[in-house]
């Protein structure tokens, strides 16, 4: 998978380093930008038009980056949260466990049936009666 991602990549910047080159002549005139409303009057210095495509596409990268690194920060934390909840769980039901002496077998997966469930509770509740 790493090397498909590589040749896309290396494949993106060949597009793009062709499309430069090939458009080089409309792409290097000046671009200056102005901004004027009510008082504030502001102009740019000329720049060529792909300086200014690069900038926003280096921003619009940083502003991502960004984006993504909070997120996964918030992602981790929820993470260890849940993770100190399991914790406290687990620590609770071994208590429990040790406190009512019952051994619980723990089930072979995560996922359990309504019929199972009823069939154990019916045994338990026959062998009391």
């Amino acid at each position: 998978m790493r090397f498909v991602k590589f040749v896309l990549l290396v494949l993106f910047f060949l597009f793009f380093m062709v499309f430069f080159v090939q458009n080089q002549a409309d792409l290097s005139t000046t671009l200056s930008l102005k901004f004027h409303m009510f008082t504030l009057n502001w102009e740019a210095q000329p720049l060529p038009f792909y300086l200014v495509v690069l900038i926003f596409f280096a921003l619009g990268g940083l502003f991502s980056t960004v984006f993504f690194v909070i997120d996964r920060i918030r992602v981790g934390s929820a993470c260890s949260e849940a993770t100190a909840k399991a914790k406290s769980l687990q620590a609770e039901l071994d208590a429990l466990k040790a406190k009512s002496s019952i051994t619980i077998s723990a089930p072979a997966s995560f996922t359990t049936t309504s019929s199972g469930v009823a069939a154990a509770q019916g045994s338990d509740e026959g062998n009391k009666g």
